[in-house]
């Protein structure tokens, strides 16, 4: 990785305030990506949408998020994170309004496409920036905390918009977050820079069209971001495809757990992935290896999915218990994004950022797609899926994990303690 000449020493004050400012922008897209757990079971009676049809609408924001992120990739390194994410937030607002207002299906997934392209630069913008504004060795805890202080999106999208959504309809909820995220958008364009005084970034002339192509044949030409992305084609999409799609609909089939209470239990895995992620940055530093710290992850998330898939009529806390221990295996997210930070150079981190979370949400959508197909194939006239259904889906996530882990084991690791010049 090469150093980024003229990055400031020790953090300024500036750049703490355009760090808090960033984490309070991934709060409107980590809400917009798993909102639709808690109120799944809801718009598939209100509106007759099939499980299959739930997991496209659900998916087409991770599509959409996944279309838009080398295009992003290249807005970030070409216009810095300040222009690009405040104006893409604008797109999320529109989004927003339009699921508000949706009536079917089509609807639905037009305004989840919108909410996916408007929070493509959401975390991938916040990394570009704390690449610049902070010394790589701080890269890694502070990408880990942007994403856990941003995840009171996560938590805003279990009980609250349960509470919310009982008290005033998902519609409402949907026209507040809208209000929310038109100002998140005005606060990033207000406070966020792209690069602290003095940067190489202020002295490098605007790229030309064959250099950004030249950046981008560099970027898929790196070996190493090869295999993070096999990893984190599957990583993140199956924990989506549990905490923000299928856990309600499974708490709610097999256990019979309604709004609010099964609101909660997601509540408790999202702080459990929130306080992993956290976790996993520490024991890194810890055992100083990126590599073996996220594999040893991985391998343990296989086992209660194994579990989940294996066993019959496993009872309500188990079943809780097991979902709660998969997400805190499964929290080293971002361990990978810090590991493809470590093998790109500064001149195209905004393009090889994207190009590995292009590869996540990728995977995002296609699990989430699979795993509506099926349940759906177990179910008929619109009734709840048998668990028999829900465990092939843990059987599926299971075996994905563990093919992915397998490509990912060729990476070369990166010692933390070389990145902060400790012997």
């Amino acid at each position: 990785m090469t150093g980024a000449a003229g990055r400031m020493e020790a953090p300024s004050g500036q750049a703490w305030r355009i760090f808090l400012v960033l984490c309070a922008g991934f709060v409107a897209s980590q809400f917009f990506r798993v909102s639709n757990a808690v109120i799944a079971p809801e718009l598939m009676r209100n509106l007759a949408i099939s499980p299959a049809a739930m997991g496209m609408i659900t998916g087409s924001f991770f599509l959409a998020f996944a279309a838009a992120q080398l295009p992003a990739g290249v807005l970030l390194d070409r216009f810095g994170p300040r222009r690009t994410m405040s104006s893409l937030f604008v797109v999320a607002v529109a989004g927003s309004v339009v699921f508000a207002l949706a009536e079917d299906v089509v609807g639905l997934a037009m305004g989840r496409v919108l909410m996916g392209l408007g929070c493509a630069t959401g975390l991938m913008g916040s990394l570009v920036a704390i690449a610049r504004w902070f010394p790589p060795d701080r890269f890694a805890r502070l990408s880990s905390l942007v994403y856990t202080v941003g995840g009171a999106g996560f938590l805003m999208a279990t009980t609250p918009l349960a509470a919310i959504s009982g008290s005033i309809g998902w519609r409402g909820a949907f026209w507040m977050m809208a209000v929310a995220t038109a100002a998140l958008a005005a606060l990033l364009y207000a406070v966020v820079r792209d690069a602290p005084p003095g940067h190489v970034l202020h002295d490098r002339a605007p790229e030309t069209a064959s250099e950004i192509l030249a950046g981008l044949k560099q970027v898929f030409a790196n070996r190493d971001l090869r295999f993070i992305c096999a990893l984190q084609l599957v990583n993140y999409g199956t924990v989506l495809a549990i905490v923000g799609l299928w856990a309600g609909p499974y708490l709610n089939d097999v256990h019979g757990l309604e709004g609010v209470e099964r609101g909660n239990v997601l509540l408790v895995l999202n702080l459990a992935m929130l306080a992993g992620v956290m976790g996993f940055s520490v024991v890194e530093r810890w055992v100083n290896s990126r590599k073996w710290t996220i594999c040893a992850g991985a391998a343990v998330s296989v086992v209660p999915l194994g579990v989940l898939a294996a066993v019959a009529d496993l009872g309500k806390w188990p079943a809780i218990a097991l979902l709660v221990t998969f997400v805190l295996a499964s929290a080293y997210i971002m361990l990978i994004h810090a590991h493809a930070r470590a093998v790109l150079p500064d001149h195209i981190v905004g393009r090889g950022l994207t190009l590995q979370n292009l590869a996540a949400f990728l995977g995002v959508f296609a699990i989430q797609a699979v795993s509506g197909f099926i349940i759906g194939d177990f179910t008929a006239g619109g009734a709840a899926a048998p668990e028999i259904a829900y465990r092939s889906v843990f059987g599926f996530l299971a075996l994905t994990t563990l093919v992915s882990l397998v490509i990912y084991l060729r990476i070369r690791d990166v010692r933390p303690r070389e990145e902060a010049g400790i012997a």
